[in-house]
């Protein structure tokens, strides 16, 4: 934070007032980013934004598989295959195990113990040993070696467990006013997130593979971890009594 707060006082003595002056963060709120600004503009603020909050569910997911002993190549394999552009292990090594560490951290005392599958000390434990991902070369994977032997193969469906988890957030946040509209979160996470793009984003994805499903499935997975990302927000469970779709047929 302090260094965002040099940064942007150091350009605005450079820069004209009609200049704008933005910056991304994960979790710094940025209310605190812009306090220091002569002219902060007023933005909604809120705990991960959109993007980092959905992904953070889906994240947890991975750890909480990978502390089960499921291999990082076959989750990565099977994320992919899914429609992921990026594997999920790979995904969490090219963030940083210590930027997911202060994210879950953050979005744990914010949101609770969905955003925090598994146990938080796996990546606290990582991270302290020098294993913060691709730029320490050791994370997840240890990138001197090109490849590894599975040691267990994944749970089947798995990897529409991740994928749900983050769904579930996305409608979440559509409740919660996070978003203004379906369409609005189906657009962020397809750019902004990799969200596989022949589902169309979390929201298409409901109208697709069925309100009904999905919360049927979520309740199974809730039951057999005993994990809260699982658990269907109000918004997805109104729509499987209901029928309602996000989207009209043309």
């Amino acid at each position: 934070m302090s260094l965002k707060h040099k940064i942007i006082q150091k350009l605005e003595q450079h820069v004209p007032e009609h200049c704008i002056i933005a910056s991304n963060t994960s979790a710094l709120p940025i209310k605190e980013i812009a306090s220091v600004s002569k002219n902060p503009e007023l933005v909604k603020d809120c705990p991960g934004f959109f993007t980092v909050r959905c992904l953070s569910p889906m994240m947890s997911e991975i750890i909480r598989l990978l502390q089960e002993g499921v291999d990082p190549f076959e989750l990565d394999k099977l994320t992919k295959a899914y429609g992921f552009p990026v594997g999920a292990a790979t995904l969490s090594d090219e963030v940083g195990l210590d930027v997911g560490e202060h994210v879950s951290a953050f979005l744990g005392k914010a949101l609770g113990p969905r955003v925090q599958g598994g146990s938080s000390e796996l990546l606290s434990e990582l991270v302290k040993a020098g294993h913060k991902g691709r730029k320490t070369d050791s994370g997840i994977y240890k990138y001197s070696t090109v490849k590894g032997k599975t040691k267990k193969s994944l749970p089947r469906g798995s990897s529409t467990s991740c994928c749900f988890s983050l769904v579930n957030e996305a409608l979440m946040c559509l409740q919660e006013d996070i978003i203004a509209s379906p369409s609005d979160g189906d657009i962020a996470s397809v750019f902004g997130l990799g969200f596989p793009p022949f589902w169309g984003g979390p929201f298409r994805f409901v109208d697709l593979y069925g309100a009904q499903k999905l919360v049927a499935n979520m309740e199974r997975y809730c039951d057999a971890y005993k994990v809260e990302q699982f658990q269907p927000c109000q918004l997805l469970i109104d729509h499987a009594k209901t029928g309602k779709k996000f989207y009209k047929k043309n």
